[in-house]
């Protein structure tokens, strides 16, 4: 199932659900986001916003050019402070 840049199917779809995300939200976030961070197997964390929630959005690459939804769900305190740190130019 694909919905607009990012690569959807059953599984992500209901794992996001789980976290009280739509996949409408985690597309507008990955479209308006705010910062990115490479990680590990391919993957990155994207802090995107919608409406001013902030959603930490987990890609991969690693089998697809597209990136493919591994999770996505409102940005943690631990993740909020890195984030500030990032938009205010300091070190992690």
């Amino acid at each position: 199932m694909s919905k607009g840049k990012l690569i959807w199917d059953e599984w992500n779809t209901r794992h996001i659900k789980k976290h009280s995300v739509s996949v409408k939200e985690v597309e507008e976030g990955y479209e308006r986001k705010e910062y990115e961070i490479s990680s590990y197997s391919g993957r990155k964390i994207v802090f995107g916003k919608k409406k001013g929630r902030l959603l930490t959005i987990i890609v991969s690459f690693a089998k697809q050019e597209r990136p493919y939804v591994v999770s996505a769900r409102d940005t943690s305190k631990k993740e909020r402070r890195a984030y500030e740190k990032i938009k205010t130019n300091q070190t992690i």
